[in-house]
C-alpha cells in the first residue's frame, strides 16, 4: 500500500511539473530559507553607505549582488564582498574607499558566515572591521577554498586555529593595518593548510616569527604563489643552508616577493634552485654584501620574467662583465626589471640594451651618466620606460621614436640637452611622457600632436623657447599637460581649446604674451589652471566663467588689465583663486561672493580703488582673503564678523584704509592671521582682541594707533607674531604679554611707550625676535638675563635708541643663539664685555641659518643701519649677523675676542669713548662688510691685517687719533672716499693728500702671509732635517747596540773592507813606482 502510494506521489509530481514546463513559465528556486536569514543578520552588522547590500531583499538571495550560489541556486557557495580601490600605482595604493564599516560585534558576523555551510569562497578584502582582532571561530569554516582578508583593518594576533582550513588554496592577510596584524612565535599552524596554493601576508609583522618560518612554509608542496612584502623580517628567518629546506617549495614557487624587508648580505643561495620561479621582487634588501656573480646566479632561473631589485644598495660590481657574462636564458625571458634606486654608475648597462623581451624597464633613482644609446630602439616590446633622476646627458636620439609600443616614458630630473626629436610624434601608443628637470632646449615639435593616445604630459623646467604648437590640440585624450618653467613665448594657441579631456594645465613661469584666448572656456573638464608669471596682456574673458568644474585657478604676476568679469561668480566649485600682480581695475564683481566653495581669493597687487567689498558677506566657507596694495579705501565695515563669520585671514596690507578697527574683527572664532599694516588706521586697538583664541599673526603696523597697547593677554591665546610698530601708542608695556607662551616676534619699535626694562623683558621664554627701539624703555640689561628672556632662543635683540642705562651685564653672553644685537643710541657706559666674541652664530652661522625651527623667517622685518643707511630687511633678515653699539658712552679698548666673530657682517662701534688701538688681527673677520670705528678716541696704527678683509665695502675710521701709513692692497683699494679717514691728522698715504715722510708701501697681506708662511717653511725644514739625523743615526747605531749578530757581521764587514782598501792602495802605489822609476829600454 505504501509503495503504491509513493508512485502516485511521483507521478502527481512529474505531472504539475510537466505541466508547468508545457506552459512557458520559468521555473525558480529560492536559496534555503536558514541561509537568506543568516545573510541578512550578516547585513545589520555593517554599515553600508556605497550601497553595497541594497540588493540584499526578497528571497532568492542567489540574486543579490556579491552572492554566489551553486549550481542548483540552493546553498550559498561564495561571498565576494570586496571594498573598491580607486588607483594603484607600484604597489601602493590610494583613495581605498571601504565599502563596509562594522557597527556590531565581530562574532555576529562569524556566526552568520558559519550558517553558510558550503560556503567555499569568502572575500571581504577593502572593507573596515574598526581594527579587530581576526576571530578563532573562522577556522570552524573548514569547506572554504578562498579566504580573502586583506586591506580590511584588522589587526593583533592572527588566530592559529586558521590552520584548520586545510581544504584552502587561497589566502590573503596583507595590508591590515600596515604591520598591527602579527604572527607568534609559533607558527607552525601554517604547516596545515596543506592545499594551499596562494599566500599573501603582506604587511604582516613576522619580526617575531621563529626562525624556521622558511622550512614551515616548505612543507606546503602545493604553494605556487607566496608574498611575504612589509613583514619587519630579518637575516634570522632566511635559511643558509640548503638541506634545511624542502626543495619541493622550490620547485613549485612561481611567485616570490620578499621585499621591503630588513635582509642584508648576499643573496640566499636557495634561490638557484626556484626553478619555476617568474615572479621575484626582493626591493630594498641590502645586497651590496653580495659578490660579483648577481646576475649569474640569477640567471639560474630559466623562467624569470620579472625581476625587482629596487633600492638594494647594488653598484657597478654587482652588473655582468666580460668576465663574469650574463646567461641569455635569463636576456630572453626578462620582460619586468627594476634596478632603480640603486648606485649604478655610468653608462646604461650594455646587457639592457640587448634584453629585446623587456616590456616594463625603471633604472630611475641612479647616477647613471652618458647619453641614451640609439641602440635603445633594440627593445622594440617595451611598454614603459623610467630613466628618471640620473645624470644622462646628451640628446634624446631619434631612434626613441622606434619604440612603437612604449605608452608610459619618464625621462625627467637629467641633464639631458638638445632639442626634443620630432620621431617622438611616432611612439603613438604612447600614453604619459615625463621630461621634466631637464636642459632641454628649442621648441616643442609640431610631431607631438601625432601622439593620438597622451593623456598626461610633463616638459616643465626646461629651457624650452618658441611658442606652443597649434597641433597640441589634436590630444584629444590629454588629461594633464606641464609647460611650466620654461622660455616659452607668443600667445596661448586658441587650439588649446580642443583638449576636451583636459583636467590639469600648468603653463606658468614662461614670457607667453598677448590675450587668454576665448576658447579656453570649452575646457569642460579643467579643473586646475596655472597662467602665472607671464607676460599675458588684455582682460580676462568672459568664457572663463564656463569652466564648471575648476578648482584652481592662478593668472598671478601677469599685465592683466580691465575688470574682473562678473561669469568668474559662475565657477561653483572654485576653491583657490590667485590674480595679484596684475593691472586689474574697476570694480571687484559682487558675483565673487557667490562662489560656494572658494577658500583662498588674493587679489592683492591690482588698482582696484574701491572700497572694502561689501559682497565677501555672501560668503559662507572659511576663507583666506588678501586685498593688501589693492588701492582700497575707506574703512572697514563695522560688521565684519557677522558678513564673514568664516573669515580665516585677512591681508588689507599697503592701502589708503582709515577709520578705527572694527571690534566685531575680534569675534571671529577663525581668524587665524590678521594684516592691516601701511594704512591709516587710527583710534585704540580693540580690548576684544584679548579673548581670540584662533589669532596667530598681527600686524598693525605703520598706522595712526594711539592709546596704550591692551594689557589683558591670556596664556591659551595661540599668538605668534605681534607687530603694533610706527604707530602713535603710548604708555606702560603690557606685562600680560609674557603669558602669550607661543611669541617668537614681538615689534613694538617706533611708538612712544614707556616703562623699564625689568618690567617689559620679565618672563618671555620663547622670543626668537624683540624688537623694542624707538621708545623711552629705560632702566638697565640685567633684567634680560634675570627674566629668562627668550630662554637661549633669542635670535635678535634691537633696543635702539631708547633710554637704557648702566653697564653691558656679561650675562647677555649667555644669550647663545644671538645673532643681531642692537643696543645703539642709548646711555650705556662701561666696557665691551670680551665675551662677545663667543656668540655661536656669529662664530660660525651656517648650522643656524640652515635651521628653520625657530621663527617664520618669511614673515619677519627688521630695520638696521648697516653700510651708513637705514636698510629694511625682509625674507633676507635671517642671513644678517650684526653688532651696533654706537652713539652710547661706552670706555676702555676694542676687545681683541672680537676677532673670533668670523661670520659677523656689521660691526658699529661709532660714537662712543673706545681707546686703545684696533686688534692687530682685525683681517680674520673675514666676513664682515660694513666696520664703523667712527668718533672715538682710538689710536696706533691701521692695522695691515684690515686688507684681508676682502667682503668689506663700507668702512668708516674718521675722527679718531690714528696714525701712520694707510695700509694698501686688496679691498682696501676699493675704497677710496678719503673721508673714510677724515679727523686723524696724523694718518697719511693714499687716498688721502698728505703724504708720509719716507714714504714706503707698506706690506699688504699677501706679504704678511708670505712672511707668516716662510717662518712657518723654517722651522718645519728644521724639524725635518733633525728627525731626520735622528732616525739615520739610531736607526743604524740602535741596531748594532742590541742585536749582536749583526754588530758581529758588520765589523767584520769593517775589517774586510779595510783589507781590502789597504791591499789595493798597496798595489796602486807599486805601479805609479813602477811607472816613474821604470828600467831603461
Amino acid at each position: 500500500m505504501r509503495e503504491t502510494f509513493r508512485a502516485m506521489l511521483v507521478l502527481v509530481v512529474l505531472f504539475f511539473g510537466a505541466a508547468e514546463f508545457c506552459s512557458g513559465r520559468n521555473i525558480s528556486f529560492s536559496c534555503i530559507k536558514r541561509e537568506r536569514e543568516a545573510l541578512l543578520k550578516f547585513k545589520l552588522c555593517f554599515h553600508d553607505p556605497s550601497h553595497l547590500l541594497s540588493s540584499w531583499k526578497g528571497n532568492d538571495c542567489c540574486e543579490w549582488r556579491g552572492v554566489g550560489c551553486d549550481k542548483n541556486n540552493e546553498y550559498v557557495v561564495s561571498l565576494q564582498l570586496s571594498g573598491s580601490v580607486s588607483r594603484i600605482y607600484r604597489y601602493l595604493i590610494y583613495d581605498q574607499q571601504a565599502q563596509l564599516s562594522l557597527i556590531d560585534n565581530i562574532d555576529e558576523v562569524v556566526s552568520s558566515l558559519l550558517k553558510l555551510r558550503y560556503l567555499e569562497h569568502l572575500d571581504l578584502s577593502n572593507n573596515n572591521f574598526s581594527g579587530n582582532l581576526i576571530p578563532p571561530s573562522f577556522g570552524l569554516m573548514k569547506q572554504l577554498r578562498y579566504l580573502n582578508l586583506s586591506y580590511a583593518q584588522f589587526r593583533g594576533r592572527i588566530p592559529g586555529e586558521l590552520g584548520n582550513l586545510t581544504r584552502l588554496h587561497v589566502l590573503d592577510l596583507s595590508q591590515n593595518y600596515y604591520g598591527r596584524l602579527k604572527v607568534d612565535d609559533d607558527i607552525q599552524w601554517i604547516s596545515r593548510l596543506s592545499s594551499l596554493q596562494q599566500l599573501d601576508m603582506s604587511g604582516v609583522n613576522l619580526s617575531h616569527a621563529s626562525s624556521n618560518l622558511f622550512q614551515v612554509l616548505g612543507m606546503l608542496s602545493s604553494l605556487s604563489w607566496l608574498s611575504l612584502s612589509h613583514c619587519s623580517l630579518k637575516n634570522s628567518h632566511l635559511p643558509y643552508h640548503n638541506h634545511l629546506l624542502n626543495f619541493t617549495l622550490f620547485g613549485n614557487i612561481q611567485h616570490f616577493d620578499i621585499s621591503h624587508n630588513s635582509f642584508h648580505g648576499p643573496m640566499p643561495i636557495f634561490l638557484q634552485n626556484m626553478t619555476s620561479l617568474t615572479f621575484l621582487d626582493m626591493s630594498e634588501a641590502n645586497l651590496s654584501l653580495t659578490s660579483s656573480n648577481l646576475f649569474q646566479v640569477l640567471g639560474m632561473l630559466p623562467c624569470l620574467s620579472q625581476l625587482s631589485l629596487s633600492n638594494c644598495n647594488l653598484r657597478n660590481c654587482h652588473l655582468p662583465s666580460h668576465n663574469h657574462p650574463l646567461n641569455f636564458t635569463l636576456l630572453g625571458n626578462i620582460q619586468h626589471l627594476d634596478l632603480s634606486a640603486n648606485f649604478f654608475q655610468g653608462p646604461i648597462p650594455i646587457f639592457v640594451q640587448n634584453m629585446t623581451s623587456l616590456i616594463f624597464l625603471y633604472l630611475f633613482g641612479n647616477q647613471l651618466s652618458g647619453s641614451i644609446p640609439n641602440s635603445i630602439r633594440q627593445l622594440s616590446k617595451l611598454e614603459s620606460m623610467d630613466l628618471s633622476r640620473n645624470q644622462l646627458s646628451g640628446s634624446i636620439p631619434d631612434s626613441i621614436g622606434q619604440l612603437s609600443k612604449l605608452e608610459s616614458m619618464d625621462l625627467s630630473v637629467n641633464q639631458l640637452s638638445g632639442s626634443i626629436p620630432d620621431s617622438i610624434g611616432q611612439l603613438s601608443k604612447l600614453e604619459s611622457i615625463y621630461l621634466f628637470g631637464n636642459q632641454l632646449s628649442g621648441s616643442i615639435p609640431d610631431s607631438i600632436g601625432q601622439l593620438s593616445k597622451l593623456e598626461s604630459m610633463d616638459l616643465s623646467k626646461n629651457r624650452l623657447r618658441g611658442s606652443i604648437p597649434d597641433s597640441i590640440g589634436q590630444l584629444s585624450k590629454l588629461e594633464s599637460m606641464d609647460l611650466s618653467d620654461n622660455r616659452l613665448s607668443g600667445s596661448i594657441p586658441d587650439s588649446i581649446g580642443q583638449l576636451s579631456k583636459l583636467e590639469s594645465m600648468d603653463l606658468s613661469g614662461n614670457q607667453l604674451s598677448g590675450s587668454i584666448p576665448d576658447s579656453i572656456g570649452q575646457l569642460s573638464k579643467l579643473e586646475s589652471m596655472d597662467l602665472s608669471v607671464n607676460q599675458l596682456s588684455g582682460s580676462i574673458p568672459d568664457s572663463i566663467g564656463q569652466l564648471s568644474k575648476l578648482e584652481s585657478m592662478d593668472l598671478s604676476k601677469n599685465q592683466l588689465s580691465g575688470r574682473i568679469p562678473a561669469s568668474i561668480g559662475q565657477l561653483s566649485k572654485l576653491e583657490v583663486m590667485y590674480l595679484s600682480k596684475n593691472q586689474l581695475s574697476g570694480r571687484i564683481p559682487a558675483s565673487i561672493g557667490q562662489l560656494p566653495m572658494l577658500e583662498v581669493m588674493d587679489l592683492s597687487g591690482n588698482q582696484f580703488g574701491t572700497g572694502f567689498p561689501e559682497w565677501l558677506q555672501l560668503q559662507k566657507t572659511e576663507i583666506l582673503v588678501d586685498l593688501s596694495n589693492a588701492s582700497i579705501s575707506g574703512p572697514l565695515p563695522k560688521n565684519i564678523s557677522l558678513m564673514m563669520p568664516m573669515l580665516q585671514e585677512l591681508y588689507l596690507a599697503n592701502n589708503l584704509m582709515n577709520g578705527s578697527i572694527p571690534k566685531s574683527l575680534c569675534n571671529l572664532k577663525y581668524l587665524s592671521d590678521l594684516d592691516l599694516s601701511n594704512n591709516m588706521f587710527s583710534g585704540n586697538i580693540p580690548k576684544l582682541l584679548c579673548n581670540s583664541t584662533s589669532l596667530q599673526s598681527l600686524d598693525l603696523s605703520n598706522n595712526m594707533l594711539s592709546g596704550s597697547i591692551p594689557n589683558c593677554w591670556r596664556n591659551d591665546q595661540s599668538l605668534f607674531h605681534i607687530d603694533l610698530s610706527s604707530n602713535n601708542l603710548s604708555g606702560l608695556f603690557p606685562s600680560t604679554m609674557a603669558r602669550l607662551s607661543y611669541l617668537t616676534m614681538l615689534h613694538l619699535n617706533n611708538n612712544s611707550l614707556h616703562s623699564g626694562l625689568h618690567v617689559a623683558l620679565k618672563n618671555f621664554t620663547s622670543l626668537v625676535i624683540l624688537d623694542l627701539g624707538e621708545n623711552k624703555f629705560s632702566g638697565n640689561l640685567t633684567s634680560i638675563v634675570a627674566g629668562k628672556i627668550g630662554n637661549h632662543s633669542l635670535r635678535i635683540l634691537r633696543l635702539r635708541k631708547n633710554l637704557v642705562s648702566g653697564y653691558i651685564p656679561l650675562e647677555l653672553c649667555s644669550l647663545s643663539q644671538l645673532q643681531i644685537l642692537d643696543l645703539a643710541e642709548n646711555n650705556l657706559t662701561g666696557r665691551i664685555p670680551p665675551c662677545f666674541g663667543k656668540f655661536p652664530i656669529m662664530m660660525n652661522a651656517t648650522p643656524f641659518i640652515q635651521d628653520t625651527n625657530y621663527v617664520y623667517w618669511d614673515e619677519a622685518t627688521l630695520m638696521e643701519v648697516v653700510k651708513g643707511r637705514n636698510l629694511e630687511y625682509t625674507k633676507n633678515l635671517r642671513f644678517e649677523i650684526s653688532i651696533d653699539l654706537s652713539s652710547n658712552n661706552l670706555i676702555g679698548s676694542i676687545p681683541e675676542e672680537l676677532i673670533f666673530l668670523k661670520d659677523l657682517h656689521n660691526l658699529n662701534l661709532s660714537w662712543n669713548h673706545l681707546s686703545g688701538k684696533i686688534p692687530e688681527k682685525i683681517g680674520q673677520m673675514e666676513n664682515l662688510e660694513s666696520l664703523d670705528f667712527s668718533k672715538n678716541g682710538l689710536s696706533g696704527i691701521i692695522p695691515n691685517s684690515m686688507s684681508s678683509l676682502t667682503k668689506l665695502s663700507y668702512l668708516n675710521l674718521s675722527y679718531n687719533n690714528l696714525s701712520g701709513l694707510i695700509p694698501t692692497g686688496y679691498q682696501l683699494q676699493t675704497l677710496e672716499d678719503p673721508t673714510i679717514y677724515t679727523g686723524n691728522p696724523q694718518l697719511c698715504g693714499a687716498p688721502l693728500l698728505k703724504k708720509c715722510s719716507n714714504d714706503v708701501l707698506p706690506p699688504t697681506t699677501a706679504n704678511f702671509k708670505d712672511n707668516d708662511d716662510s717662518a712657518l717653511k723654517r722651522m718645519w725644514f728644521y724639524i725635518v732635517v733633525m728627525l731626520g739625523f735622528a732616525i739615520g743615526f739610531w736607526g743604524v747605531v740602535g741596531t748594532l747596540i742590541f742585536i749582536k749578530s749583526w754588530r758581529y757581521a758588520y765589523f767584520r764587514r769593517v775589517d774586510d773592507v779595510q783589507h781590502w782598501i789597504l791591499v789595493v792602495v798597496t798595489l796602486k802605489v807599486a805601479q805609479f813606482k813602477k811607472m816613474f822609476n821604470g828600467n831603461p829600454r
